[in-house]
């Protein structure tokens, strides 16, 4: 595939649906400032410090991951309902996306290429349909030397999971402040760091369609302190609320007996007082 032909960071929407479609990825250039860029940054780096302190990190391939980034400040929240996300969410799996995780990738010189994967191998093949998707927030500039993730694109047409055939692998670059959209059927993996001392950091924000079991088991990882101060919106976002009578506490409430839509917000559990 040329050069030219790839999908280069845009800020036209409607153009990276369309590389999305065509290539299986699409790059989303300044969506986060230069303020939020560090914010969420130095909270990486902080919490990632404080797991290796407590010999808790967990590192494969020489990167260290963060996960359940919920439970670690606001901002994750924030970001995991950032409406442009949620939007290509919901253009790649349908209406009502949920939050599958949210993890934290620091690529660190020296490491060697992740093994390359489709996001959504836990469905049976074929894959016509997306099931999960990634949008991944780079908190440095993506290059070709720092590891940037790699892609070899257009392989979420074959619409199964790689194999060990295929074409020439195609760095995504991009500038910090960017957000990588993946569909979560095509074939990548994070990149070789090959800069001598400077990290590469990126978040993943994994949605899935909200028939599928998250990455994330939201309910019991997330901290009370955090769960109680959700919003509606979130609580939808996580998986909280009943969806098409799915995940109903008890069985779905007396008074939805005569409702088509079998979906909505229950406190039934009690963990919600509003």
């Amino acid at each position: 595939m040329s050069e030219k032909t790839l999908p280069a960071p845009t800020t036209d929407f409607a153009q990276a649906k369309r590389d999305v479609r065509e290539h299986g990825y699409a790059v989303l250039a300044g969506l986060l400032s230069a303020d939020q860029v560090a914010r969420l940054r130095e909270r990486v780096e902080v919490v990632a410090a404080e797991q290796r302190e407590r010999q808790e990190d967990w590192t494969t391939n020489g990167n260290q991951k963060v996960f359940m980034l919920l439970n670690h400040g606001q901002e994750f929240l924030e970001l995991a309902e950032h409406p442009v996300a949620v939007e290509f969410a919901a253009d790649q799996v349908g209406p009502d996306p949920l939050l599958s995780s949210i993890t934290a990738n620091i690529a660190k010189p020296g490491n060697v290429q992740q093994q390359l994967h489709a996001d959504q191998q836990y469905v049976p093949e074929p894959w016509p349909y997306v099931s999960s998707m990634n949008v991944v927030w780079a908190l440095d500039d993506f290059t070709s030397e720092n590891g940037a993730t790699v892609v070899v694109p257009g392989s979420h047409l074959l619409q199964r999971a790689p194999d060990g055939t295929h074409e020439r692998l195609e760095s995504i670059t991009g500038p910090a402040g960017s957000a990588v959209v993946l569909d979560g059927r095509v074939w990548h993996g994070a990149g070789v760091n090959k800069t001598e001392s400077g990290t590469r950091i990126a978040i993943l924000s994994h949605y899935c369609a909200p028939y599928i079991r998250q990455q994330e088991n939201i309910m019991r990882s997330l901290r009370p302190e955090v769960r109680s101060s959700l919003t509606a919106g979130q609580r939808k976002l996580l998986g909280y609320d009943v969806w098409s009578g799915l995940g109903v506490v008890g069985g779905p409430p007396r008074d939805w007996t005569t409702r088509k839509d079998r979906s909505g917000p229950t406190n039934a559990d009690g963990l919600f007082q509003d």
